[in-house]
């Protein structure tokens, strides 16, 4: 049902989710051998995290977590909830019984058509779908995870999530804004205006007022300051300084600028220059952390990003700096559509220097940089959040799993929020507040699993953050070089000519990694372009995938 709310479109999604029904002791919690309990701490009162009743449930598979699309794909195994056990009730605003009250803030239609991210689809037609048809839809597949598969534990309640549209990006609409959601009084708001910057005023404003608020907004330092209300619905933003920090510091500083692409700044010692944005990064963290690590900059250029996405910023002039103050390398801590523009520009002027990524905003995605100059791209390496490819993939997701791929409204911008929201009811337990949602995240070790890339997904200190993490994945990095004349793919990147090398075997590493080594960019020999999923799971086999009886994908009727 779609209601109207002043300037916001308003859709209500309400969530059948079952809890399951098992019993057996909830003593002696101990996780399966193999498990990494590094950084984790102790979970909520009835949590029972691996307690023996956890494991003995039929939706809990060998390796400690619960079924997905397939078994053992989950989060991990809590303690059963048996049907009409309660609950602790109206434990916090916007809590009952049987209900958790979310606000989920979404881009309005100005929003989504300048966004360079996914569009909401509708997979019958292929063409852009409704927000609120996309969170229905996707919400349905979750419901019946949870129904069926027991993916969750939401100990009696369920999600009611009401859609409220963003009457804009600017300071004054996501203030306005925060004040209409306030008023609301939810229990729990996700911010799912953009998948790579959010809504950081929006999400301050919320947070205030002790209503937790997931945003790709949130850094370490915001959470910290308005803790426990404050998380990430993506990547950990705070990892960008101190991993590249590392790299440039201890791997690159005081070597020969190998890579560029002219002669006279190939043989010279590396001069590094930055470009960054005035909001999204934490430049001033990054640049002290720089200097810990033995590395300086000789240009650090801004620019205003809503600026630049009206076309309003004259990069040739940062471009312009960056040659005439014989910069040999330029780090980039640009979107996508930046990149390309610095690179053409750069092209234009004659200007080949090294062009190292640090994996800001998923720039390294594939598809788009195969746009890129490739003049400038043959010089390109750095960091990455996207690994390799990986071959026989046993994965799917869950709206997949449950429409198949020629039914149902997707949209990739969904996926973060929701992921959170039934994660924070999961590990929080009956008692559901907000001390009780960061305390469970924080008790749950880290799964290395290979999803986006191969590395850590976890909160806390789990993931070997000097922090505490605060946003699932990102923590950590892949090491890349481009190659011009391999072919490959990567995620949704169809085959083609270019592709990531990438090194390390595709495994991620952390800020502890790097030393005064520089790692083997642009040698085949130590780089990969894909990796066997099978390698990920026990004996090279993968799990069997589950199967969705009565689903769209099997050809029965949505539930």
């Amino acid at each position: 049902m779609v209601r109207r709310r002043g300037v916001a479109h308003v859709a209500v999604i309400s969530v059948v989710a079952l809890a399951s029904v098992f019993g057996g002791s909830i003593a002696s919690a101990a996780p399966p051998a193999g498990v990494d309990m590094t950084g984790t701490g102790p979970p909520p009162s009835g949590v029972g995290l691996f307690s023996k009743a956890a494991l003995a449930q039929e939706h809990c598979a060998k390796n400690g977590q619960t079924w997905s699309t397939y078994e053992g794909g989950g989060p991990w195994c809590v303690n059963p909830w048996p049907a009409g056990k309660k609950n602790g009730g109206a434990t916090a605003q916007g809590v009952t019984t049987s209900d958790v009250k979310i606000i989920a803030y979404v881009p309005n239609d100005q929003m989504i058509a300048a966004s360079s991210s996914p569009k909401p689809m509708n997979q019958t037609t292929k063409q852009q779908a409704s927000v609120a048809d996309a969170f229905k839809d996707l919400e349905t597949a979750y419901s019946y995870a949870v129904e069926h598969n027991g993916t969750w534990q939401l100990w009696g309640r369920k999600p009611d999530i009401e859609l409220f549209t963003a009457s804009g990006s600017d300071e004054a609409a996501q203030r306005a804004d925060a004040v209409a959601v306030i008023a609301k009084k939810p229990f729990m708001v996700v911010d799912a205006t953009s998948t790579t910057a959010g809504a950081p005023v929006f999400s301050t404003a919320v947070a205030k007022e002790k209503i937790i608020v997931a945003s790709a907004s949130t850094d370490s330092k915001a959470a910290t300051d308005q803790a426990p209300y404050r998380w990430n619905t993506t990547n950990d933003p705070s990892s960008l300084p101190v991993v590249t920090s590392a790299f440039i510091g201890k791997s690159l500083t005081g070597k020969k600028a190998q890579w560029a692409g002219d002669s006279a700044l190939a043989g010279k010692t590396r001069t590094f220059g930055a470009v960054y944005p005035t909001s999204g990064v934490d430049f001033t963290e990054f640049e002290r952390l720089l200097t810990q690590n033995g590395g300086k900059l000789t240009e650090k250029l801004s620019y205003d990003p809503a600026a630049a996405a009206t076309g309003s910023v004259d990069f040739s002039t940062l471009v312009t700096r960056l040659k005439s103050s014989g910069v040999t390398s330029v780090i980039l801590f640009t979107p996508r559509d930046v990149v390309k523009q610095l690179m053409s520009l750069a092209t234009s002027q004659e200007y080949f220097p090294e062009w190292i990524y640090t994996g800001v905003q998923f720039h390294e995605y594939m598809g788009l940089v195969r746009t890129n100059d490739p003049k400038q791209m043959a010089h390109a390496f750095g960091l990455a959040q996207i690994g390799p490819y990986l071959t026989n993939d046993p994965r799917i997701t869950i709206p997949d799993w449950y429409w198949g791929t020629t039914q149902g409204n997707t949209w990739p911008g969904a996926l973060g929020p929701l992921e959170f929201i039934y994660n924070a009811m999961h590990y929080s337990g009956p008692d559901l507040t907000a001390t009780n949602v960061q305390k469970g995240l924080f008790a749950a070790p880290a799964q290395k699993i290979p999803r986006v890339a191969i590395g850590n997904w976890g909160y806390g200190k789990t993931v070997g953050t000097p922090y505490n993490a605060v946003g699932a994945n990102g923590s950590d990095r892949a090491l890349i070089w481009w190659d011009p004349d391999t072919e490959g793919q990567a995620l949704a990147t169809p085959l083609g000519k270019g592709v990531w090398q990438f090194l390390n075997n595709g495994e991620n590493v952390t800020s502890k990694y790097f030393t005064k080594t520089e790692p083997k960019f642009f040698q085949k020999s130590a780089s990969v372009i894909q990796r066997s999923a099978l390698d990920y799971y026990p004996g090279g086999v993968a799990p069997t995938r589950l199967p969705c009886d009565g689903c769209p994908s099997s050809g029965g009727t949505p539930s």
